[in-house]
């Protein structure tokens, strides 16, 4: 009877599909061979980045298009040209904290600050409760906070903060720092880091979101994207879009993308975290959708009274035509692959981001043209990550999960790659052999967390399903040679990015939350395990650490806080 027992608990694990039961029973291989090529780092110093025979964009995309103002156009040339500098980048934000997902344009930034840890422990807990919300099916739901869901900390200069709706007891709190967390609950929610209290009512936008949102860095305005639609009051679609917040006062200032014809992909979701050039008042929005968005939003902010306006005047968007959605899609809308769900990076006039088809392009943001293409050939969710190196040479850390080349048992291999930066030639790539079930994919949905100073060689992810279905790696790679400096395995499965800590003393420690509701605090040199906190629910989204304090959402409507000591 215990045995007939265990089958049946399998078949509901499985949903019925005895295809996916090998999976459990058997590991795959984990870390393979890396494959180094050294010739591909060549031109990493170039002036600009430019195509070769393997990256000409005319060898992996069929076509694109640009639309201003909602007219199609030949030719594109900005008037306000976009400019990401190293000294902009470097000195991001003008605000204390972190303001968009991985801390900054090359996400490259998991903390803020240099707190002082003299125990190397986790000491006071907070929970904050939150809710679900109906999934676009009218059916399901989404709970808490999930996938890649990073909150924002922000510590408010006093004149901001006095103009702001925060309740008082924040208001006259020295040195607050603010939590601005959407959530899967349809709610943008505000809450004192230290203590998990309320700083001011929560904005009911009235859809998820899953992502991370991103502030202004000089204004108090808040641009986040939904992630599914919602379901109408009488059974009709409500389309996901892009919301701009002034957080001054909670007030909408403006929503776009919905329902967008101009999409090559009638799914739409916005879970990338969007860029801000402020020196041009533009935004950059990648939609799940198949679109890139600019908006030219003549923003005004008069900090002496508090007034905030936008007022868009030029919206520019970018679609393109792979020869991976044909090759891996079914041949209908909804299931082309160009959309992106991890968030882009930049370098000068140039943006760099991947698609739900292993599209990966740089794309000239000031003709919105493709300078280089690379076909990764798996899903593309893992954030990259940019690295400026001492000698002025440009990589970019990109990694995928198994969506496509699995095997009759659903294992396959997912792979972390170094590129050119210039050239988009692969200089290494890591695969690891994961499992992909039910729906979920195995592999990275981590983004990297690129290590500084004395971890300076190190970039650490989680891999998801690998080498059992319900397990993963934590993994820390070096930069050079593509290999496994070390590796952890968990006994349960991680989505979560890892996040760096450079303490006061000199040292790097490492935080990871897991699928089994750890916390993890770590030696990031070694892998050794330090602390460890339980918060009892999967933890998807990554955590934002602001000095000594730590705060993520959870799958089960909370929101957690954790003291650094």
């Amino acid at each position: 009877m215990a045995a007939l027992g265990f089958f049946f608990a399998l078949l509901i694990k499985v949903k019925g599909n005895l295809s996916y039961v090998y999976n459990f029973f058997v590991e795959t291989r984990g870390a393979l061979k890396t494959a180094y090529i050294e010739s591909a780092a060549e031109g990493a110093d170039a002036a600009k980045p430019y195509a070769t025979g393997q990256t000409d964009p005319g060898k992996w995309l069929l076509g694109t298009t640009i639309s201003v103002n909602g007219s199609e156009v030949t030719e594109y040339s900005r008037d306000r040209e976009i400019v990401f500098t190293e000294e902009y980048l470097d000195h991001f934000p003008s605000h204390e904290g972190i303001i968009t997902y991985r801390g900054s344009y090359r996400r490259d930034v998991t903390s803020y600050g240099s707190p002082v840890l003299t125990e190397s422990r986790f000491g006071v807990t907070w929970r904050f409760k939150t809710g679900r919300f109906l999934k676009c099916d009218g059916v399901n739901y989404w709970s808490g906070n999930g996938w890649t869901g990073q909150p924002l900390a922000v510590r408010w200069d006093e004149a901001t903060k006095q103009h702001m709706n925060l309740y008082p007891e924040a208001k006259e709190k020295a040195g607050l720092t603010e939590i601005i967390y959407p959530g899967m609950d349809g709610k943008i929610h505000f809450l004192d880091m230290e203590t998990g209290e309320e700083t001011r009512p929560a904005i009911n936008v009235g859809m998820c979101f899953k992502g991370t949102c991103s502030l202004h860095p000089e204004y108090p305005l808040l641009i986040c994207g939904s992630g599914d639609s919602a379901p109408g009051l009488f059974g009709e679609q409500v389309s996901a879009r892009i919301f701009i917040y002034n957080l001054i006062d909670g007030t909408k200032l403006y929503e776009f993308a919905a329902d967008d014809p101009f999409a090559p992909r009638l799914w739409h979701g916005f879970d990338s975290s969007p860029i801000y050039s402020v020196a041009t008042d533009t935004v950059i929005c990648a939609g799940e959708n198949g679109v890139l968005y600019t908006v030219h939003l003549n923003s005004s902010y008069d900090a002496e009274s508090g007034s905030l306006t936008i007022d868009p005047d030029e919206i520019v968007r970018y679609k393109y035509n792979s020869k991976s959605a044909e090759e891996r899609f079914e041949s209908s809308e909804l299931s082309n692959g160009s959309g992106s769900e991890s968030s882009a990076v930049v370098w000068e006039q140039y943006l760099f981001f991947g698609d739900n088809g292993g599209i990966f392009q740089c794309l000239d943001l000031n003709t919105m043209q493709p300078v280089w293409v690379q076909d990764l050939r798996e899903d593309i969710n893992s954030s990259p990550v940019l690295e400026v190196t001492e000698r002025g040479e440009v990589f970019i850390y990109v990694a995928t999960t198994l969506k496509y080349y699995y095997d009759k048992h659903h294992t396959g291999t997912a792979v972390l790659y170094k590129l050119n930066a210039k050239t988009g030639e692969i200089v290494w790539q890591k695969a690891y052999e994961v499992h992909t079930v039910l729906g979920l994919a195995g592999g990275f949905l981590s983004s990297g967390a690129s290590g500084e100073g004395k971890v300076s060689d190190y970039i650490y992810y989680a891999v998801s399903k690998v080498p059992k279905v319900d397990s993963s790696y934590l993994v820390a790679i070096s930069k050079q040679s593509g290999e496994e400096i070390w590796r952890k395995e968990l006994s349960f499965d991680a989505w979560s990015s890892p996040a760096l800590i450079y303490a006061a003393d000199g040292s790097v420690k490492l935080c990871q939350c897991c699928g089994n509701g750890d916390i993890l605090l770590m030696d990031a040199e070694t892998g050794e395990v330090l602390d460890k906190v339980n918060f009892g629910s999967n933890i998807e989204s990554t955590p934002v650490i602001f000095e000594n304090h730590l705060a993520v959402g959870l799958r089960s409507e909370y929101i957690a806080g954790v003291e650094l000591r």
